[in-house]
């Protein structure tokens, strides 16, 4: 199938390329993706496993029926030091901390919830949200503690304080 002639059948002028058509539709299936919330606003949720910083393994209600999912959050907007062979001394000790804070900050935790839960599909296993606690926001006790920065897109020397 000619897409360019089609468009040019249907009256519209047409100047590209196909491979132009189809960047622009899977610019748009990004974009789309990127903003979908199939689980908007704040629900109590249940800590599973704390598998990594970035990885925090929850269980909420989808809605009132009683539908449970169980996801591997991830925080959004954040720059997490990780402990990998390719990290330096610092990013390790900082990954160590963060995890520490992390299951600290959970176990202290009377109530969980996740907040605008964002997933590529529905079937995603993998979902970005914020967890939050009577105790605030785990996104920012990271920050505050030191093991966490806001994602400004520059990379992190993570022996600075």
């Amino acid at each position: 199938m000619n897409l360019a002639r089609e468009f040019r059948h249907a009256g519209v002028a047409w100047a590209g390329s196909r491979q132009t058509l189809l960047a622009l539709l899977l610019f748009s299936a990004v974009a789309s993706a990127a903003a979908f919330v199939p689980y908007p606003g704040k629900r109590e949720a249940t800590l599973v496993n704390v598998e990594a910083v970035d990885s925090i393994v929850l269980s909420f209600d989808t809605d009132s029926t009683g539908f449970t999912r169980v996801l591997s959050i991830h925080l959004p907007g954040l720059r997490l030091p990780r402990d990998t062979p390719r990290s330096d001394e610092c990013e390790r000790r900082a990954a160590h901390k963060a995890l520490q804070v992390t299951r600290e900050f959970l176990a202290g935790a009377r109530k969980l919830y996740v907040e605008d839960v964002r997933m590529e599909n529905s079937a995603d296993r993998d979902a970005v949200a914020e967890v939050l606690s009577d105790r605030g926001s785990l996104s920012q006790a990271l920050v505050d503690a030191g093991v966490a920065r806001r994602d400004d897109g520059r990379p992190v020397d993570w022996c600075r304080k």
